[in-house]
């Protein structure tokens, strides 16, 4: 197993169904809690044949959007490499190939680091919407607040990009992700 959460965009009336959009080692960066934070719903895994919903999906239509928001209101903030990587992830979610209805996020890999069995995976599947739902509508309230800044956030993982965002945002898009479904 490679240890990673996987971030697709869903395309159920298409072939293929999933495209390929990020993967990220050992933990759940912000970057795909965000993109699937907007009607957050545990589903099953596209990856995993069991019967435990392992899986959250989020309605791209909105979260997309706010995503590219956000990547913009943190520029400023930020150390000057991350405009470039900023710029770079946006293109890669402006694609017309990666417009799905939905994102789709794979997190049984992380939750086999943690020791969980399928049980405890969907209980923590539950509390990641929540903390999805939670992350959403944070960055909503700062990107509506005239002048926040991540100085303005209780939010302790938003305040961790001020000290590494390249290790706790996640911005590393793919056409080809370790397990590719499309």
């Amino acid at each position: 197993m490679a240890n990673r959460s996987y971030l697709y965009t869903h395309h159920p009336d298409e072939e293929p169904a999933y495209r390929d959009v990020s993967e990220w080692a050992s933990n759940l960066p912000l970057a795909h809690l965000l993109l699937v934070g907007a009607e957050p719903t545990v589903s099953a895994s596209a990856i995993w044949q069991v019967d435990a919903k392992i899986a959250l999906q989020g309605n791209a239509s909105e979260s997309r959007p706010l995503f590219l928001a956000f990547l913009d209101w943190l520029a400023p903030q930020l150390p000057a490499g991350f405009r470039a990587a900023a710029q770079e992830a946006q293109a890669f979610l402006a694609r017309p190939d990666r417009q799905g209805d939905s994102f789709h996020l794979e997190l049984g890999e992380i939750y086999e680091l943690q020791g969980l069995d399928l049980t405890g995976m969907e209980r923590e599947t539950a509390a990641n919407a929540a903390r999805a739902r939670e992350l959403f509508a944070e960055v909503q309230r700062l990107l509506a607040t005239d002048g926040a800044t991540l100085d303005d956030t209780d939010h302790a993982r938003l305040r961790q990009l001020q000290g590494d965002w390249e290790q706790h945002l996640g911005l590393a898009f793919s056409d080809s992700l370790y397990y590719h479904l499309g």
